[in-house]
């Protein structure tokens, strides 16, 4: 239909051609080509692309697209990141690092969602990691869930595995979303990011208050070649990281309940806090019960070209001795970390036809899995870490950022050893 309509345009126009001026042949020109356009937007929908990416109901921009369509559209998106990491030859006591240098495709991500009307959305989130699948990388679900929305915004229904609403990176983990190659350290070890699990819950905004509160299965503590082979459970190094069950065949003999708010009383600042509390034994065999809370605060903000994280978590495991025992290695009863970020867009004063965003950027962090261990365990001073990372992030446009950092990485143990990051990310 779209091509007969074109070419009976088409016809019309030439038809009025040989008499008509110059101009009047370059306006109906005009007119035919508004006219195909207009004619393919209602073939594939006034909605088929949103202008702008905007994040949405915890998820990041791009991953927020789904939103933005109108009833029975198809939503496409996704984002990607490679990095290069080159490390310093010698540890903080000058003995040899012995690390190899990593370039790496880390990340190659599609989100595909379906607007079943104005009420019910699915949305999803498929990763392959390390640019392969089988030894060296892998290939995961993070996201499938369901939105149930009848009351509006207000209060939703959100069903399915889902990102665990937790800090400032764990749901917002795009690369041109947060300044550095890396993720900070505290949102790797601390608050486990990439963090998801499944879950049923509630989740909904009004005016500057948002909120998120789920249900979903609690972490696994304890090694189990069961149903979770590749689940290795708590460590001393990792803190909870690999206690994650990640929604594979997870363990539901214990849940966990996790909440979060942000409140945003002025534009362009957040304030929030989550709160997560749960059990991980999931009935192992000689396991005691093990208890895991684990809260945070943050803050994010920007100001004429400012911009300002912040982030303090803290956890703590029950019954640490027992699971050391358990797991072989000496797991923290408590673990805590926190950063501080600063960054400027100096892009705002450099002339250019299109607007390019240039922000050098530094960041504080401190964070430790062993902060307190239980009686008769010994620490490891390694744990406690401490890291200064500067660098750069541009982006010629919002959906592309290429970014350049050296981390100065110390822990008390004298063996960190330092690195220099060149990243490039993309979204859409």
């Amino acid at each position: 239909m779209t091509r007969n309509i074109t070419l009976l345009a088409t016809l019309l126009a030439a038809g009025l051609a040989s008499t008509a001026s110059a101009a009047d042949i370059e306006t109906l020109e005009r007119k035919v080509e508004i006219l195909t356009e207009e004619v393919q937007r209602l073939k594939l929908g006034s909605d088929t692309e949103p202008e702008t990416l905007q994040g949405k109901f915890g998820f990041a921009p791009a991953a927020a697209k789904v939103y933005q369509k109108g009833a029975k559209k198809v939503s496409v998106g996704g984002y990607g990141e490679m990095v290069y990491k080159n490390f310093e030859p010698k540890k903080q006591n000058g003995s040899g690092a012995g690390t190899r240098d990593r370039l790496d495709f880390l990340r190659a991500v599609l989100y595909v969602g379906y607007k079943f009307n104005d009420w019910i959305t699915f949305n999803s989130e498929i990763e392959f990691e390390h640019a392969t699948e089988g030894k060296r990388g892998e290939v995961g679900v993070e996201v499938a869930q369901l939105d149930f929305t009848p009351w509006g915004e207000v209060l939703g229904l959100r069903a399915g595995l889902m990102l665990t609403p937790m800090g400032l990176i764990n749901e917002v983990h795009e690369p041109t979303t947060f300044h550095g190659v890396e993720r900070p350290g505290t949102e790797s070890n601390i608050i486990p990011s990439t963090w998801r699990e499944n879950g049923v819950g509630l989740f909904g905004r009004y005016k500057w208050f948002e909120y998120r509160s789920y249900l979903m299965n609690g972490l696994q503590a304890v090694k189990d070649g069961g149903a979770s082979p590749a689940v290795t459970g708590f460590s001393a190094t990792g803190g909870l990281r690999n206690g994650r069950q990640k929604g594979s065949n997870a363990y539901a003999e214990d849940f966990a309940w996790v909440s979060r708010v942000d409140v945003s009383p002025i534009d362009d600042a957040v304030f929030g806090a989550s709160f997560y509390i749960g059990e991980a034994d999931q009935s192992a065999l000689a396991a005691p019960s093990i208890p895991v809370t684990l809260w945070d605060l943050h803050f994010k903000g920007q100001y004429a070209g400012a911009e300002l994280r912040a982030l303090y978590t803290e956890g703590r495991i029950g019954n640490a001795d027992e699971l050391s025992a358990l797991q072989g290695a000496t797991i923290g009863s408590k673990l805590f970390g926190g950063y501080l970020e600063a960054a400027y867009d100096v892009g705002r004063f450099i002339p250019a036809d299109r607007k390019h965003y240039l922000a050098p950027f530094i960041r504080y962090e401190r964070y430790d899995t062993q902060a307190k261990t239980p009686k008769g365990f010994a620490g490891s001073a390694a744990t406690s870490r401490l890291e200064y990372t500067v660098g750069l992030t541009y982006k010629p446009i919002p959906q592309v950022a290429v970014k350049f950092d050296h981390m100065f990485n110390r822990n008390q143990g004298n063996t960190g050893v330092g690195q220099t990051n060149l990243g490039v990310g993309y979204i859409f």
